[in-house]
């Protein structure tokens, strides 16, 4: 856009936000395009992530609005939705329909994905969830807008610009993307290679060190070449039942592949962190440390984009441990694994994300004879928000202190932690 056209612009939206405190006066046609109101609404905002387009005539666009949204049905006639791919929250979208009624439809509806995707993102990822939470979903006429940037208030003013007498002169040019192929399957996480991620998101297969665990980041070649002897019939998954079987017995020959990688890790780490003259405390900290530094959240797992890859192993221990990567079954897997074989006294917590009701877990664990209760996820922050300081919010702290932060689950069923926070720096 030239430099006068952005100055008219930014009139444009000066003058539409006088009309937010009147808007039923304001006018409900546009001559503007979806794509020519996502690139007014780009142009309003100082900082937004790279967004990828969807329109109409992309394939992906009917997936993304159905399954992504869960709009099943609705009379849309024309429509734009651009969104960040990876860790990132930026999203916008418009929404032409048939008639009002449905407009109102789609924003109720677009106003819960919202908050959807604000539980995914609570926790572990502050700065991208605060984005979510002062995102805004607004109704004109027959159309529909999903707001989800760092300034919504100026993403509205430019939406509501495009409706005024002037519209904004934006050519119709935004360059499409076509959506890849969203066809997976679990062969393309090989044993030979892990995903890495980069600021960006993006995915790129680097050396594994999967037979090398306790480095966080060195593979070892030599053992590399190592491979578990299994007899054939042996399914290639991880249970941890007959792990911790195997760690009591000493026998891993019933053992596949997978948990005998994990088992070896497990052994390793534990004699590089743990002395016999160790207090529980100081054990569960060292184990609580090593997952932060060592895993990371599997960025894909929340992956609007077609071609997303989540680590399949992701919600249990090889995921965290191996492939250094988890959701968040898998950071509480991977703790109660760790103090099963401590032989401290742990339980994992399937419960809820307050907002929506995303399912989250975390951990209970008894020290002294007191229940605390760990959130390792949420200790092992994303991105910007990636700070020692804040790494032991979760750690060792009170039921109430759970409810307080969106922490929801069944208590009746699950020990009383109200002996107060237990962290020494």
């Amino acid at each position: 856009m030239h430099f006068s056209n952005k100055i008219r612009l930014t009139i444009l939206i000066i003058t539409a936000a006088l009309l937010l405190g009147s808007c039923k006066g304001a006018p409900t046609a546009t001559r503007c395009s979806p794509r020519q109101i996502a690139e007014a609404v780009i142009l309003s905002q100082d900082n937004i992530s790279d967004l990828q387009p969807l329109l109409p005539g992309d394939g992906y666009f009917t997936e993304y609005f159905s399954d992504i949204y869960g709009i099943k049905s609705s009379p849309v006639v024309d429509g734009a939705i651009y969104y960040a791919d990876g860790m990132l929250a930026d999203e916008i979208a418009f929404f032409l329909l048939a008639d009002g009624a449905a407009a109102a439809s789609i924003k109720n509806t677009l106003d819960q994905y919202r908050e959807r995707r604000l539980d995914a993102f609570t926790g572990y990822a502050p700065a991208q969830a605060a984005i979510l939470e002062r995102g805004i979903v607004i109704a004109r006429g027959n159309w529909a807008a999903l707001l989800i940037c760092e300034n919504p208030q100026a993403a509205e003013a430019a939406f509501l610009a495009c409706f005024g007498d002037n519209p904004p002169e934006i050519a119709d040019t935004i360059t499409e993307t076509p959506a890849p192929d969203s066809e997976y399957s679990e062969s393309e996480f090989t044993e030979a290679g892990e995903s890495e991620f980069t600021e960006t998101g993006e995915t790129v297969i680097t050396e594994s060190d999967e037979t090398d665990p306790v480095k966080a980041h060195e593979p070892d070649t030599e053992a590399a070449a190592k491979e578990p002897k299994v007899p054939d019939n042996i399914p290639d998954v991880f249970d941890a039942a007959a792990l911790m079987e195997a760690w009591e017995s000493g026998d891993k020959s019933s053992l596949s592949p997978k948990n005998i990688r994990v088992l070896d890790a497990c052994e390793e780490i534990l004699d590089r962190l743990i002395d016999d003259d160790m207090s529980d405390y100081q054990k569960e900290l060292a184990i609580h440390d090593w997952i932060i530094d060592r895993a990371d959240y599997d960025r894909e797992a929340n992956n609007n984009a077609p071609d997303a890859k989540p680590d399949p192993d992701n919600d249990n221990p090889y995921g965290l441990i191996i492939r250094k990567k988890a959701i968040c079954t898998g950071y509480t897997a991977a703790f109660q694994l760790f103090m099963d074989m401590l032989d401290i006294e742990c339980i994992s917590v399937k419960g809820v994300s307050q907002n929506t009701g995303v399912e989250h877990a975390w951990n209970m664990v008894r020290i002294n004879g007191e229940w605390y209760c760990v959130d390792v996820t949420w200790n092992d922050y994303f991105g910007e928000d990636r700070d020692d300081s804040k790494s032991h919010r979760y750690f060792n702290v009170t039921g109430r202190y759970m409810r307080e932060t969106k922490h929801q689950w069944d208590e009746s069923a699950t020990p009383t932690a109200d002996a107060g926070k237990l962290y020494i720096e």
